[in-house]
């Protein structure tokens, strides 16, 4: 459910019915709509075992707090080993370092949303592999100045730079 992307949004009900629907039933969802409601709707109606993965990074705290599963995530494309230690710590309940990790990485989620994806994120990756090409195929467009400096600062305040 990415309602950012695909201007619909999959209603809890219509995760429900096409779950009784269509056995087998499907697993889970990856829901970027940022309605925290949905996880209690959803387990209450499909169960805990129903795997619920945030689609925003800036929203995993929140999100494996209140009963998510995981996240699809875009910034672990750049920090795999932050945002792996950051899941560990939020999904075993190890708050703290959840919370720690959360504050270092949350510049860094919030800059790669700056200008139209992949751009910041290959603008990211160029900067921490210089064997990587920071530009982006037509129709695409490399990230801004404004976009640029956005993520050199996430990128340092997480530690990576």
């Amino acid at each position: 459910n990415v309602p950012g992307r695909t201007v619909t949004d999959i209603k809890p009900e219509t995760v429900v019915e096409l779950a009784r629907r269509f056995p087998p039933r499907p697993a889970g969802i990856k829901d970027a709509g940022g309605d925290m409601p949905r996880l209690t709707a959803h387990r209450l109606a499909l169960g805990a075992g129903f795997v619920q993965l945030c689609g925003n990074d800036d929203m995993a705290l929140h999100y494996n707090a209140g009963g998510g599963s995981g996240c699809i995530s875009v910034t672990a494309n750049v920090a795999p080993r932050l945002c792996a230690e950051f899941q560990a710590a939020s999904l075993s309940g190890d708050m703290a370092r959840a919370h720690e990790l959360n504050e270092r990485l949350f510049p860094l989620h919030q800059a790669l949303f700056t200008d139209a994806s992949p751009a910041p994120v290959k603008y990211a990756l160029a900067r921490l592999h210089d064997w990587l090409n920071l530009s982006v195929r037509l129709p695409l467009v490399d990230c801004s100045l404004e976009a640029r400096r956005a993520v050199d600062a996430g990128l340092e305040h997480a530690g990576l730079v």
